[in-house]
């Protein structure tokens, strides 16, 4: 069963296709939306955002006239037409073959045999831009990539034709550049075809793009957002590289065995390419990359949590593998890493306090024991929790109470740099902007330099002084973050600027598997100055700029 409400077809009129008067919707005595007016034309495109909670799921299902356990509806919510809801998640049913799925669904709202619902269905997937060699329509849901899916979704409904389009979180947890093709591309045919389309999610999510006009749920209001998103600052010019090298790393490599070949030679997945890697102190250095980029592993491969299969990575000149067991405490003591999962790397048996004195006794065994209780609560403190956090367990953290607890655990040692692997990747826009101040606000009172790995390229950009942008494996792109900022010169880091400001990237297609990469340059699938000689050569590194460098054949192209 697809996640698409039923069609109620409502007799045309020459009212908006989609109107709220004053609804509220109440639990009890709760009020979860609260007298909400909304006008929607045709063809018009809405974003409404609002963290988790807001309400934006309950006034989706009122708008699409599904029915509400436990929850009292006053005020009027019109939509007229054929009106359809695509549901958080995008589920669909998983073991039926897809051509049997858009057979049922377009026959049932059009009327159409099967034959005639599945060349819409084709003409659906040209519109949502999917090559006719990607279309399985014999595979079921399951077995399709994530962006396949979410665009075999969208293609439905643009097969069945509503008058209003409801859609919840969509295409969440794509990377932003595939979400935000998908996302322009619905909209688009929403413009064209006349249909109301909104889509809700959060204000990280980067609908506002595509939009016309943008509404908030907060507190149970719906209130206008700015028109226009907010320029993304500049780094900040006083932070810059002053000190010396830290850390250095030199053709760092990291694979994974994947058996033997029916030939009998070893097969191994690579997924960190030789790359070289530096450091300063008091610098913050930022690895970009989307899912699969090698980012995650190459800051792994710094801690040695695995080594590197190949090169090797020195802290204060000391080479890692050459270490002793003394040695690598330091280094562990020195090195603190910050994991994208806070909640899931604490200990569940263990309260909070014992897990930082746990860390305590084991990198700085010359603090007493009687000692530990009071760098704990100072530690907690320091990143705006109370002492008595130290007597709570994992379960009743929240997100950001882990988050903290986290970088709390990773400051408890007084470490030397921080290695930061997506920290803030299960926190909302508003908790990350907290945990931002704690964060930096740590990095520059102890002058510590950071290693920090994010998709969320804007992030990134702001907070930090250089920048790599990962591509399976290998840096295409290097240099100071402002001039990766404004002056990015790689498609890829081009796309992810125009992800992260809610613009259509220039990038078709998804990502290729790492288990069967093309030749050449990993992006010539996908990238719009690709020529045929991308695919004979992977592009080397070149200096287009005082430390600025670019991996790409054809940068300086239009």
């Amino acid at each position: 069963m697809t996640t698409i409400a039923p069609a109620l077809a409502d007799p045309p009129t020459t009212n908006p296709p989609v109107a709220a008067d004053g609804l509220t919707l109440l639990a009890g005595d709760r009020v979860l939306i609260d007298r909400a007016d909304l006008r929607l034309e045709a063809g018009a495109v809405l974003a409404l955002t609002g963290g988790a909670g807001a309400g934006k799921t309950l006034l989706l299902r009122a708008l699409a006239g599904l029915p509400l356990p436990g929850v009292a509806q006053a005020g009027q919510a019109h939509v007229d037409g054929r009106r359809l809801l695509i549901a958080q998640g995008g589920r669909m049913a998983p073991q039926r073959p897809l051509a049997l799925q858009a057979a049922d669904v377009i026959g049932h709202h059009l009327g159409l045999d099967t034959s005639a619902a599945l060349r819409r269905m084709a003409d659906a997937l040209d519109r949502m831009g999917v090559p006719a060699a990607a279309r399985r329509f014999d595979l079921p849901p399951d077995r399709l990539p994530d962006s396949l899916r979410w665009a075999a979704l969208f293609a439905l409904a643009i097969a069945v034709g509503p008058a209003v389009l409801l859609t919840d979180a969509p295409a969440a947890g794509l990377d932003p550049t595939v979400r935000l093709r998908l996302l322009h591309r619905l909209a688009d045919w929403a413009r064209e075809s006349a249909v109301a389309l909104i889509v809700a999610g959060r204000p990280e999510d980067g609908l506002d793009g595509p939009a016309d006009q943008r509404l908030a749920l907060h507190g149970g209001r719906l209130l206008p957002t700015p028109a226009d998103p907010t320029p993304l600052p500049a780094p900040n010019p006083a932070r810059g590289r002053a000190g010396t090298e830290v850390m250095t790393a030199r053709s760092v490599t990291v694979s994974f065995p994947l058996g033997v070949s029916p030939t009998g030679e070893e097969r191994r997945l690579t997924v960190v390419h030789p790359l070289d890697l530096d450091l300063a102190d008091g610098e913050t250095l930022v690895l970009l990359g989307e899912t699969g980029s090698g980012k995650a592993m190459l800051a792994r491969a710094l801690l040695h949590l695995p080594p590197p299969t190949k090169g090797h990575v020195a802290w204060m000149g000391r080479d890692l593998a050459k270490a002793d067991a003394a040695g690598m405490r330091r280094i562990r003591r020195d090195l603190q890493p910050l994991f994208p999962d806070p909640a899931a790397a604490l200990d569940p048996a263990m309260t909070v306090g014992g897990q930082l004195a746990t860390v305590l006794e084991s990198l700085r065994p010359e603090i007493p024991a009687d000692r530990r209780a009071h760098r704990v609560a100072d530690a907690l403190r320091a990143v705006g929790l109370s002492a008595d956090t130290a007597t709570r367990w994992p379960a009743t953290l929240n997100p950001p109470e882990a988050a903290r607890v986290g970088l709390a655990r990773a400051l408890i040692p007084e470490p030397r740099a921080l290695v930061c692997d997506e920290p803030l990747a299960t926190l909302s826009a508003e908790e990350r902007a907290d945990f931002w101040d704690d964060l930096l606000t740590a990095r520059d009172r102890r002058r510590l330099p950071v290693i920090l790995t994010t998709e969320r390229v804007e992030e990134g950009l702001r907070h930090a002084d250089r920048a790599l942008v990962l591509l399976m494996g290998r840096v295409v792109e290097s240099g100071d973050a402002d001039a990766l900022l404004h002056h990015a010169r790689h498609p890829y880091t081009q796309a992810m600027l125009s992800a992260a400001r809610g613009e259509a990237p220039a990038l078709d297609g998804d990502a290729p598997s790492a288990l069967r990469p093309p030749d050449g340059c990993a992006l010539r699938l996908r990238c719009p100055k690709a020529r045929s000689f991308c695919a004979q050569a992977v592009p080397a590194l070149e200096q287009v700029a005082p430390g600025h460098q670019v991996a790409c054949h054809y940068w300086d192209t239009p």
